[in-house]
């Protein structure tokens, strides 16, 4: 059935790529348009800040920032004239990213005021009009939103409501709904505004066959993956494909490619889906998926080549969950005897399995950079996690990493269930010592959310109470422990050596956010970088 779909990804994130979601929905289904808000807000947003038509003010290392300041940090951005120096590349992202701080926030404020009291400043509200305008002029039969995290969802909630004004159907799904999906039909607040007014149905999970089977016609209680209101709220049972070779690769078409914030054109591409190994204690990714499923090797490959083929694209990032060190020699092998001139990062493990052959070889296919989930430097800490990892064999991977010219992004989680103050001073030996292989250190707090095997077993993690958050769409609780640090004790301790955390991360402090940039960097700091692309 034909149907005019508005793909719709919303702010606010990174704008360095296009989103990949709505661009596989779109090629599965055969149909709709792709708008990326995102972008356009960000667009927006330097627009009408140079207009001085936002009340909004932003700071850097206390000197007031100009607007003229926020739009030559975007074009710096975007045409990668002076991008590769390292300076100017910091001095330009720390504007860029102070400004659209304050953006965010009055604009999230705007669109929470206006769902929660039909009020808005006369600014958001030409803002946001414009924002809409392209979604309004396609006439859309149908609208569908999708959540990628759960900073999205101000956004969302707000911009629905204007599109429900004018009687247009409103749907939402992606990643962060797979924790009470429900709460988006139901009453929220003291003046419980019912959000079923604002969406016609919600989907969580996997999106291909629910969503064909949504415009096809078919009866609400038949569609797996689906949540809906008919008196009381209702969630279907979910299900997914079990062969993912059959999904096309991403299409991303309508996406203009060259205006993102990147010097160059980055794709988003999803090789497998799930988490093969599903154990570590905090996680509740895998929740998002059906279940854990790959790619063939030779369909990866078919995709690398018709999105390279169709778009010019010679950088990419897998988005993967996790990749095996089996996974990335196949994938490595198979590039290399294709001759595909790309490069890419993606998310792995570090065990032993990454021996310095199979490094040589995955730099050689185009590994630029690794983002590694080494969450602690204390074995004790990464047995609570279940990591299944050890501490030598973390640091032979980092090095023999660094050694075959691949960037070595790490993942560290503050303030563990457990961790004590001298776990904490471990870590941070653990990074000094390792420092000349870490090219980026990304930290952050951890939480307690609903659905990992922590909150299913608190007990063993000396956790004696956990309160619920009042927040419906959120799965982080609050929680007492009766034995060692609490996340912000931790985090208190760890910025007591901000400045050695901070030398760590060699290029740019930003790449823990802006890792498409690292890549990009990588690669033109590497013994071959590409050329002319």
């Amino acid at each position: 059935m034909y149907m005019r779909l508005a793909f719709v990804f919303p702010p606010s994130m990174p704008p360095t790529a296009p989103p990949c979601g709505i661009a596989y929905l779109k090629a599965f289904l055969g149909q709709g348009t792709l708008f990326d808000l995102n972008l356009s807000y960000h667009d927006a947003s330097v627009h009408a800040m140079n207009e001085c038509s936002l009340p909004v003010e932003a700071e850097l290392r206390g000197y007031v920032l100009e607007p003229e300041q926020l739009k030559e940090a975007a074009i710096f951005l975007k045409d990668g004239k002076e991008f590769f120096n390292p300076e100017e590349y910091n001095v330009n992202v720390s504007i860029f990213i102070n400004y659209m701080k304050k953006v965010d926030s009055y604009l999230t404020e705007q669109s929470m005021r206006y769902v929660f009291e039909d009020s808005i400043d006369d600014e958001a509200q030409t803002f946001f009009d414009h924002l809409l305008s392209p979604v309004r002029e396609y006439h859309p039969d149908l609208v569908g939103f999708s959540q990628m995290i759960l900073s999205q969802r101000e956004f969302i909630l707000g911009l629905a409501k204007m599109l429900k004004t004018e009687d247009i159907p409103v749907v939402v799904g992606g990643a962060s709904l797979s924790y009470n999906p429900g709460a988006y039909l139901s009453e929220i607040g003291t003046k419980k505004i019912d959000l079923s007014h604002f969406f016609d149905a919600v989907f969580y999970g996997e999106g291909e066959l629910s969503l064909k089977a949504y415009i096809e016609g078919e009866d609400l209680e038949k569609i797996p993956n689906i949540v809906y209101k008919k008196e009381t709220i209702i969630k279907n049972e979910e299900s997914g494909l079990s062969d993912i070779d059959v999904l096309p690769p991403p299409d991303f078409d309508g996406f203009p490619l060259k205006e993102y914030y990147s010097p160059k054109v980055i794709l988003p591409l999803l090789t497998s889906r799930g988490c093969y190994w599903m154990r570590c204690t905090f996680c509740i990714h895998h929740r998002s998926y059906y279940r854990y499923r790959v790619r063939s090797t030779e369909k990866v490959i078919q995709d690398l080549k018709e999105l390279q083929k169709r778009y010019n694209a010679f950088y990419f990032n897998l988005i993967d969950e996790m990749i095996h060190p089996r996974r990335f020699d196949q994938l490595s092998e198979r590039i290399l005897q294709e001759k595909l001139n790309i490069r890419f990062y993606a998310d792995a493990r570090p065990t032993k399995d990454f021996t310095p052959s199979l490094l040589r070889k995955m730099y050689t296919a185009g590994v630029r950079a690794v983002l590694w989930g080494v969450e602690s430097g204390t074995q004790r800490i990464l047995d609570v996690i279940d990591k299944g990892t050890t501490i030598p064999d973390i640091e032979a991977v980092l090095q023999t990493s660094h050694e075959a010219g691949i960037w070595n992004m790490i993942f560290v989680i503050m303030g563990y269930p457990t961790v004590t103050e001298d776990d904490v001073k471990n870590d941070i030996t653990f990074f000094t010592k390792n420092e000349q292989y870490i090219s980026t250190l990304a930290r952050s707090l951890f939480h307690l959310e609903v659905g990992s095997r922590i909150y299913e077993n608190p007990e063993k993690f000396c956790i004696t109470k956990i309160e619920e958050n009042p927040d419906p769409f959120s799965a982080i609780c609050r929680y007492e422990v009766s034995e060692g640090l609490l996340n912000r004790e931790a985090e208190r301790i760890y910025r007591k050596h901000r400045k050695e955390m901070m030398s760590i991360s060699k290029v740019s402090p930003y790449f823990g956010r802006l890792r498409d940039h690292m890549l990009l960097f990588a690669d033109h700091l590497s013994l071959n970088p590409l050329t002319d692309t």
